[in-house]
């Protein structure tokens, strides 16, 4: 405790020097924000312990200026910059880190996955939980689900029917929430399961582990993975439990052994396609390793009589992040293609400094003014949905929530998909809706497929009125045979553990 408190201070006393720029950037002034911070660094000869803080307050002005490139430089200097860094807050950057490099085009595959499995060298510093048979005999197996919070967010609503579905007379479910936030999807929640704690945000992570380690769960679920900080990574590296799971809420690997499987589906990762890119084997699912669950704002808007547009109104409702340049210039050509059609450009979260930043790139891309619509998050978003004739996804980091909201709301969905599980979300969505027509391997494709659709209307129409049956009879939204098909695999991994366990 002695050496967390030293630590501590020693944060805090670089943070008040550090403190105008601190509060540029809580009021998202990143440019004032980088140029105090300039100024402050050189009137100041910067101690080696602390470097990493520096780095990591630049990191922080350029990600809020939309600057990923030079925010990676800084993010990784900050990472490198061992001396002074506590251990926890090099292992949440680094965190952030894997999880950024989704926004990325130009990071190869052998660079994603090594990246990822040096993450093993935190799991691999803290001690784990021992866990003989003789913890484990409860006549139904216990699960336990960690997550980030349990409350709305998307991540959520693709988890929602594993809390709620499951079968009470062979499972318990225990839920874990790094955040104490409680909504009323929270209600919903906690009439369906045994167990649901919350722990307060300054709890040490080792203590968390310690209390899911009592409650003796068998199968550990972590949602979240390296998303929010990778928080639920940080208790999962203690093993609190013997059958440790990681996916839905994540794109790649965990990178770290003491995670058994990840969870994955026939058309994310078909056998044999990149199992050597996760450090755990793959939990494959016959049909979709998600299951979409709509939330009380996606069904007050569903339902509204498809109106052609004219001109037509391409559209992209993705985190302004996911949008890169070779995503503008493949919507350049688009539209260029499809004569007076329209982009509208809606951001998936209140940020207005990245509605200027979006701005500025959309016209550097070449776009003319009258050639788009930008427009910030609102409360009614959906409504927009019905505006809207082609929804375009991202890539390489493509749509999951936006995906099935574009479908259920009746939108065509023309997207790219990869090799990396993570770049194959939609295809995944779309082949299990029976749509896979509309996903392509190639940039050139994709424009082609975009541009066809827009001078098809009888086609376009006829999808319009198709696609929200098709997607609620898939098995994306099937929540019964879903949760039936996850359970199936937890007993399979559960028997396995049972029979390695008893010939040690």
């Amino acid at each position: 405790m002695g050496q967390e408190r030293e630590e501590v201070m020693e944060l805090a006393e670089i943070d008040a020097r550090l403190l105008p720029v601190k509060e540029l950037l809580l009021k998202k002034e990143p440019r004032m924000a980088l140029e105090k911070l300039q100024f402050l660094v050189s009137q100041w000869d910067v101690p080696k312990d602390a470097l990493w803080r520096v780095y990591e307050y630049y990191a922080t002005c350029y990600y809020q200026m939309a600057n990923l490139r030079t925010w990676r430089q800084y993010a990784w200097r900050c990472i490198q910059a061992t001396e002074g860094q506590p251990f926890r807050v090099q292992q949440g950057n680094f965190s952030d880190y894997l999880f950024m490099m989704h926004y990325f085009s130009d990071i190869s595959d052998r660079e994603m996955r090594e990246l990822h499995f040096l993450y093993d060298s935190f799991a691999q510093a803290v001690h784990h939980f021992p866990h003989p048979l003789t913890r484990h005999q409860h006549k139904k197996l216990r699960i336990g689900y960690l997550a980030g919070e349990l409350a709305e967010n998307v991540v959520s609503y693709f988890s929602l029917q594993l809390f709620t579905a499951y079968q009470p007379n062979e499972f318990e479910v225990y839920a874990y929430s790094l955040r104490e936030i409680e909504d009323q999807l929270t209600d919903v929640l906690r009439e369906h399961i045994r167990v649901m704690r919350f722990f307060p945000r300054d709890m040490a992570m080792s203590d968390i582990a310690r209390v899911i380690y009592d409650d003796e769960i068998d199968i550990l679920f972590d949602l979240d993975v390296h998303a929010s900080g990778g928080r639920t990574m940080m208790v999962m590296c203690y093993r609190p439990a013997p059958v440790q799971v990681a996916g839905i809420g994540y794109m790649s690997t965990s990178g770290t052994k003491v995670i058994d499987y990840f969870l994955g589906d026939v058309y994310c990762d078909p056998p044999g396609l990149h199992e050597e890119d996760f450090a755990e084997q793959i939990l494959r699912l016959p049909h979709s390793h998600f299951c979409y669950t709509p939330s009380a704002r996606v069904l007050r808007y569903q339902g509204e009589p498809y109106r052609p547009n004219q001109p037509i109104v391409f559209a992209s409702f993705n985190n302004f992040l996911k949008i890169t340049d070779e995503m503008l210039a493949d919507w350049l050509e688009i539209l260029r293609r499809v004569p007076d059609s329209h982009l509208l450009v809606k951001n998936s979260s209140h940020k207005t400094s990245l509605m200027k930043v979006m701005r500025r790139r959309l016209l550097a891309a070449g776009f003319q003014p009258g050639q788009f619509t930008l427009e910030d998050a609102t409360g009614d978003y959906l409504r927009r949905y019905h505006d809207v004739d082609i929804m375009l996804d991202t890539y390489p980091y493509t749509g999951g929530g936006t995906t099935c909201e574009s479908l259920y709301m009746g939108v065509p969905v023309v997207a790219r998909y990869g090799r990396r599980h993570g770049e194959r979300f939609s295809y995944s969505l779309l082949q299990n809706a029976g749509l896979g027509d509309l996903a392509c391997r190639t940039r050139e494709e994709y424009i082609e497929l975009a541009v066809s659709l827009a001078q098809s209307p009888t086609l376009l129409q006829r999808l319009h009125e198709d696609i929200p049956r098709l997607f609620q009879a898939s098995p994306v939204m099937n929540s019964q045979q879903y949760v039936r098909e996850v359970e199936a695999a937890y007993r399979r991994i559960w028997q396995t553990w049972l029979q390695q366990k008893k010939r040690k």
